[in-house]
């Protein structure tokens, strides 16, 4: 149970600090290959194929923790019920939007799994699944999300 707590609270952050230092492990081999004259073809493709899971996971982790971008002009001028609504709706429309995402995403990695990467020579689906799986992960978050919101309105309204 510990672990899966600790996996609920810091997956994509344990993601992320791999695929960073991963990615930059393999750049900086490719500086120095280059730099002594023996340069490899795979070391570009793969920093960039990190770079697009990095991005995704990272997705994942800013909608985890509220750090997405948002526009909180709206809720100044708001009271607490008014500010709940407007967060249960922007989730809503989010997830309506990821999961569109995710949807398509399947389509999406199903069609380029043929194709082979020019120099690893691997599936086009591993790189295109980056935003698959960011999207599914974002999808969680933001149900995760919903369902506190909901919990912290009913604690604040019986403590009230």
């Amino acid at each position: 149970m510990k672990i899966l707590r600790f996996l609920n609270d810091h997956l994509e952050e344990i993601l992320c600090a791999v695929l960073l230092a991963s990615m930059t492990v393999v750049i900086f081999l490719q500086i120095l290959l280059r730099i002594t004259g023996l340069p490899l073809s795979w070391n570009e493709e793969m920093g960039r194929y990190m770079f697009v899971w990095l991005i995704y996971i990272g997705c994942a982790a800013a909608v985890r923790k509220r750090k997405h971008i948002s526009v909180e002009l709206i809720d100044l001028f708001l009271k607490e019920r008014g500010r709940f609504v407007i967060s249960i709706l922007s989730n809503v429309i989010f997830i309506i939007f990821v999961a569109i995402l995710s949807y398509n995403g399947i389509f999406v990695v199903r069609r380029v799994a043929p194709q082979l990467s020019p120099a690893i020579r691997m599936s086009m689906a591993i790189p295109y699944s980056s935003f698959l799986v960011g999207s599914i992960l974002m999808l969680f978050r933001l149900l995760q999300d919903t369902v506190l919101r909901f919990r912290e309105r009913k604690e604040s309204v019986s403590h009230d």
